[in-house]
């Protein structure tokens, strides 16, 4: 019985360590971004395309400390890149950008 209880234990102690890698963070980051921006728009890639090519990132306590590079391409033709501050939630959820 305590080999099960020890077995358990050992198996419930792996399963939470979520530690993502900076590989994964970065991917994640850049999808909260990229939804964060076509959200503005209601969803509407007609009218301007979004694509987030880089993030530089801080781990801070409670969110992500971030700044992306992002290329626009505005209907008609227009095209800009520039870079954008924002904070994320650490579940990715909440995006607060610094304008």
């Amino acid at each position: 019985m305590k080999k099960i209880f020890a077995l358990l234990y050992i198996v419930s102690l792996g399963a939470c360590n979520a530690n993502p890698s900076p590989a994964e963070v970065e991917q994640k980051l850049k999808t909260a971004m990229n939804d964060y921006l076509y959200k503005s728009v209601n969803y509407d890639s007609s009218k301007v395309k979004y694509r987030v090519q880089d993030v530089i990132y801080f781990n801070d306590k409670d969110y992500y400390d971030c700044e992306f590079k992002v290329f626009m391409s505005v209907a008609g033709g227009k095209d800009s890149m520039g870079s954008m501050n924002a904070r994320i939630s650490k579940d990715f959820k909440t995006v607060l950008r610094n304008y």
